[in-house]
């Protein structure tokens, strides 16, 4: 307990205290005190989330759940001399300044997007007298957190549809489904970073060693010298996603991972050997399981990169090792070369608009994506330390991935005999399914029975959803539900374009 701060008793009974002679509660009746802040609270729409900075011995608390009652009411901590009225709180977050997680991260992984967005937040008035640089803290901290998951609801809102009907192309076209038995073999993970060029001899020599996992924007630098992934794994919803998965030439195709919501050639899902991934809580595992198509699950995240590492962990109780993960701008191609993207927007440059102007653009415009992505390795690191690495040719990183360790080359070899004679994962083919007219009026019937759910209106509509949640008036929240409703039908009629094999099918299955 720190010195400065003394606890006595109130006028009226309860307990108060003060800090360096600065009263936190009231001297005379503190539990009013928190009563009158609780009532005199501004809020033009009805939060999902309230954070008090600082509230001290909580006298508020209670009030502000009776006030709030459908919102989440949190406590945002400058010390822990007031850890006693924790349990008053729905939740309770700390400002520790020697955390490798920052405190936006924390409050993100906690509370989510869609908390966040519809959040509110308010000074303890004497905490934030007392502790002026920390209320300041942890504003801005706060300002980065709903920045972030204003920036995620918009990318959902954006891609959602985009996702649900890649999902239902994947559920209608996948032919040859494989799954993968867990085996103890190292793993690794090919990102595209520049760093992985100079691994690239390393990987070859090494190659019978470990199972290898490229992320798709690896695969032709990978090709190119003459290495075969056992896995190319993708998970971007992206239409340029598709640009990685158009193999040059006769170039030999690995096994893919797809998650369902990602974006594939249609010729693609129906002659190659598919391995489906599925996050938990998608859509997509609905259409699936509809349509007798096995599945492995998967990890919902921001980076490709970090759904294989969710995916390697589950594959092997041996290490796994990050190659070409640089998570931070290069000075000149942002990936190694050759890139898919790169020689597509290479076609494009002529006198005026040169290849040093695009790629100088992209370093810029690439770094603050990379510190997101990057702290979502640091912000799980503890969780994957212990058989998760970082693995290089002797390279020194610009930024570290939190409690994941780096390691070289050298350290891997020395293991080599053991690896090789570990047991990798097995490729396992399973059946394929509901196939024809059968399947496209099942995902057909799927799709409209989980139409109707709340489920598919914060997946598919996220930002319609929470508007009609933050809504106060009555009046307007039936005026949302029913444009919410007009988009859905609209929605069913172009998705049963792409389930049906011809527009007269889409539009007599739909009556």
């Amino acid at each position: 307990m720190s010195p400065n701060l003394i606890f006595e008793n109130s006028k009226s009974g309860e307990l108060t205290c003060c800090f360096q002679g600065k009263y936190l509660h009231s001297k005379y009746n503190p539990k009013n005190e928190g009563e009158k802040f609780a009532a005199n609270l501004q809020a033009d729409f009805s939060p999902l989330c309230i954070f008090i900075l600082e509230p001290a011995l909580s006298y508020c608390a209670q009030f502000l759940k009776n006030r709030f009652p459908n919102a989440k009411i949190c406590a945002i901590r400058y010390c822990k001399d007031f850890s006693q009225t924790d349990y008053l709180w729905d939740k309770v977050f700390y400002l520790e300044k020697q955390n490798i997680i920052s405190l936006e991260e924390v409050l993100f992984n906690a509370l989510g997007e869609e908390l966040l967005i519809s959040s509110l937040a308010f000074d303890w008035q004497p905490s934030k007298s007392v502790f002026p640089e920390e209320s300041f803290e942890v504003w801005s901290s706060l300002k980065k957190a709903i920045l972030k998951a204003r920036d995620v609801i918009g990318t959902r809102a954006y891609f959602s549809k985009r996702w649900l009907k890649n999902s239902l192309i994947f559920a209608k076209n996948i032919n040859y489904g494989f799954t993968l038995e867990k085996g103890d073999s190292p793993v690794i993970i090919a990102a595209s970073g520049p760093s992985l060029k100079s691994s690239l001899p390393y990987l070859k020599k090494y190659r019978d060693s470990f199972f290898l996992i490229a992320l798709s924007s690896a695969f032709m630098p990978l090709s190119k010298n003459g290495i075969q992934p056992d896995i190319l794994i993708s998970s971007d919803g992206g239409f340029w996603a598709k640009k990685h998965l158009a193999f040059p030439g006769n170039a030999s195709k690995p096994f893919f991972a797809l998650e369902a919501e990602s974006a594939a050639p249609i010729k693609l899902l129906n002659e190659n050997k598919i391995i489906p991934l599925c996050y938990d809580d998608g859509l997509e595992r609905d259409f699936l399981d509809t349509i007798s198509v096995p599945y492995m699950l998967s990890e919902r995240n921001g980076t490709v990169a970090g759904t294989a590492l969710c995916f390697a962990h589950s594959l092997t109780n041996g290490k796994i090792y990050l190659c070409g993960l640089d998570q931070c701008p290069s000075p000149s191609f942002q990936h190694t070369q050759p890139n898919a993207l790169e020689i597509d927007n290479a076609k494009k440059d002529f006198r005026l608009s040169t290849a040093e102007t695009r790629i100088t653009k992209s370093r810029f415009n690439s770094a603050a994506v990379l510190e997101i992505y990057r702290q979502w390795f640091v912000s799980n690191s503890s969780r994957f330390s212990k058989r998760v690495f970082r693995l290089s040719d002797n390279l020194k990183y610009d930024f570290s991935l939190g409690e994941i360790s780096e390691v070289n080359w050298e350290d891997f070899k020395k293991n080599e005999t053991v690896h090789r004679e570990s047991k990798k994962p097995e490729f396992i083919q399973r059946n394929e399914g509901i196939h024809g007219e059968e399947r496209e009026n099942l995902l057909l019937n799927k799709l409209r029975e989980i139409s109707k759910t709340q489920k598919f209106q914060n997946e598919v509509f996220p930002m319609d959803t929470i508007l009609i949640k933050r809504e106060l008036s009555e009046e307007k929240r039936l005026t949302l539900k029913s444009n919410l409703e007009e988009k859905t039908e609209k929605l069913l009629k172009d998705c049963a374009k792409l389930i049906f094999s011809s527009k007269n099918q889409a539009e007599r299955n739909l009556k």
